[in-house]
């Protein structure tokens, strides 16, 4: 069953998105003709001129892919290699306020009191979900700093301040403060040996999988709901010979655990957990009337359906999708890839498809299936590995993170590196958050009450913006100054004698806003309500200073304002387009230092404010001759 309905418009576009740029053996991806030709200065990052109270200057690119017009974030601009710190969770945190991985982004550290620039992905680092706030993730512990280096961290699924790290015999906890240097660590447990562990997964009801190494390993299943001193935090099981490394997982439905032993086929670990009980119980082999060949897999909620690569009896090989009971759906003949499904949404799962071994529009790219398996739609292209020689291989797949609410997918690249030595973080946005699921409204004038019921898909949802109507539903105002808590709000700003229209948006900690709006007293859905740009940023500045461009504006005070665009070019004023742009400071910055222009010649820029619902302002320009 082949669903290649978006084949020709993916060939159609593919042209337009590999271009040359000026620079010789480079080529210019998604449009970003001025991002690729500052490649070359990557290797000059005035790193401690970037730096303020361990904060490093925010330096997210947010731009739209070519062919699905899906928008994408760029996290970073460096040489340095980034990956998704965990296997099995999301890199977000529970509620989706902050987002961490892996890298070796140059750092000061404190304990050497030096800067250190690493070649290889070995520290952990944090950032606000909306990029901004990246920093070093240090730990306090008995007056002195910790350095936490580890792939396989994994956020507790209960408080979103809290990771956790296993070290030699060691489980640590960190706790995040409002700095770099105010987050806790301490060691919650000792395990009986000293050999490398791995956080594979923590589940929904917040049990920790961790999966050692060594000929005769143990498995653990550490229940953080109870305290460390309880006898029954760490559930210990003895394994009979060397495991796979990465096939343990938990089933969604039940602490039930799968693995495999080396050279052999993933399933030859089937366990129950009894947590109250503190033991494991084998199962039985499971009966699999379908004959399904899995080489990865996910499972989603609520009740173990899977996302998974291999074959399926008398079918050729593919992408499948199987719900409880029922046969395996083929969505698409694809090479091998990694699948996610790690967040709350049971309808869609993500997936990063492989080197080509066959004609497929989806080689390559980032997509989402249906749980029904009724749909497979591309996100975005990750256009990772695809410079140089060394373009194929097993690593070069993109691990795709699904957010706790499936509206977006973390995933590394090259695109924007000289080579495929390094790698970026980025994010992909699969939808916008839900609104509410319902509004309601009671009182009068300065009375009136309005309620919502959030959408069952609002882990990530830091508040809600009302808005009201007073002509019938021709237009809106914003009745709050900021994404509001809770459920509900006083309007004590209603006109008395009116019948308004009241609708109600989610927004994330990621500042993204819902784009349909739930209506009070069960009316149509609100769409299009805000058509407006933002007004124009003012008092927009450029001067060279110590070798570097420093860029200068007036904060906008439009309340709804989400980031700003920077464009530049070297031969003339540039224009409000991708080709020109180069970053996009979140919302509460002033200025901006652009360490990659020329080192001599005039520079032009122009800057631009866009607000929640994607609305862009008229530019403002300025040069530095």
């Amino acid at each position: 069953m082949r669903r290649y309905g978006l084949l020709s418009a993916a060939l159609l576009i593919w042209g337009a998105v590999a271009v040359r740029a000026g620079e010789p053996g480079l080529t210019v991806f998604q449009d970003l003709e001025e991002a690729t030709g500052r490649i070359s200065r990557l290797v000059d990052k005035p790193y401690l001129k970037l730096v303020t109270d361990g904060i490093y200057q925010p330096e997210v690119l947010i731009f739209k892919d070519l062919e699905t017009g899906s928008e994408v974030w760029s996290l970073t601009r460096e040489l340095c290699t980034d990956l998704a710190n965990i296997e099995r969770r999301s890199a977000w945190s529970c509620n989706g306020q902050y987002v961490s991985f892996i890298g070796n982004t140059a750092f000061w550290n404190y304990n050497d009191n030096q800067l250190w620039k690493r070649t290889w992905a070995g520290y952990n680092y944090i950032a606000n979900a909306d990029g901004s706030g990246r920093r070093k993730l240090w730990g306090s512990y008995s007056g002195r700093l910790m350095l936490h280096q580890d792939k396989f961290n994994n956020w507790d699924q209960t408080r979103p301040d809290v990771l956790y790290y296993p070290a030699g015999d060691t489980l640590w906890r960190v706790t995040l403060g409002n700095g770099e240097k105010d987050n806790q660590s301490e060691p919650i447990y000792r395990f009986p040996k000293r050999e490398n562990k791995i956080i594979q997964e923590i589940s929904d009801s917040n049990f920790m999988l961790i999966e050692e190494s060594g000929r005769d390993p143990n498995c653990y299943v550490i229940n953080l709901n109870k305290d460390p001193g309880d006898p029954l935090f760490c559930l210990t099981c003895p394994l009979k010979g060397e495991v796979h490394p990465g096939s343990f997982r938990f089933m969604r439905s039940r602490l039930q655990i799968r693995g495999g032993y080396e050279n052999h086929a993933l399933g030859d670990i089937l366990m129950l957990v009894d947590p109250e009980k503190g033991r494991f119980i084998e199962c039985p082999p499971e009966v699999d009337p379908y004959g399904v060949e899995m080489a990865h897999l996910w499972y989603g909620l609520p009740d173990d359906r899977a996302a998974f690569s291999g074959r399926v009896r008398g079918e050729p090989f593919g992408l499948y999708v199987q719900l409880p009971g029922k046969a395996p759906v083929l969505l698409a003949e694809v090479s091998d890839g990694h699948p996610t499904w790690c967040g709350h949404d049971p309808e869609w799962f993500f997936y990063a498809v492989g080197t080509p071994s066959n004609d497929s529009p989806y080689s390559r790219r980032l997509v989402a299936g249906r749980a029904d398996g009724s749909q497979l739609r591309i996100i975005c292209t990750p256009f990772d590995r695809r410079r140089g020689e060394d373009e194929g291989g097993y690593d070069a797949i993109p691990r795709p993170n699904q957010s706790p609410d499936a509206t977006k997918c973390w995933f590394h690249s090259s695109m924007l590196m000289p080579t495929n030595k390094y790698t970026g973080s980025y994010l992909a946005v699969f939808r916008r958050p839900h609104p509410p699921a319902g509004v309601e409204i009671s009182g009068q004038g300065e009375a009136t009450t309005v309620k919502w019921k959030p959408h069952v898909l609002s882990s990530e949802v830091k508040g809600y913006h009302v808005y009201r109507s007073e002509d019938g539903g021709k237009s809106f105002n914003e009745v709050t100054s900021q994404a509001a808590p809770g459920t509900e709000l006083k309007d004590r700003s209603a006109p008395h004698g009116k019948n308004c229209i009241y609708a109600v948006t989610a927004e994330e900690w990621s500042r993204l806003e819902s784009d349909v709006a739930a209506a009070s007293s069960g009316g149509e859905p609100v769409k299009g309500w805000d058509k407006t740009p933002p007004a124009k940023v003012s008092e927009f500045k450029a001067e060279r200073k110590d070798g570097l461009i420093r860029l200068a504006w007036s904060r906008s005070n439009e309340q709804d304002l989400r980031y700003y665009n920077l464009y530049a070019s070297t031969k003339e004023r540039p224009g409000a387009v991708q080709r020109r742009r180069l970053v996009s400071p979140p919302h509460d910055q002033s200025g901006y230092i652009d360490w990659t222009a020329p080192v001599s010649g005039p520079v032009y820029y122009a800057l631009t404010a866009v607000d929640r619902q994607g609305n862009e302002s008229e530019p403002v320009f300025t040069e530095a001759p």
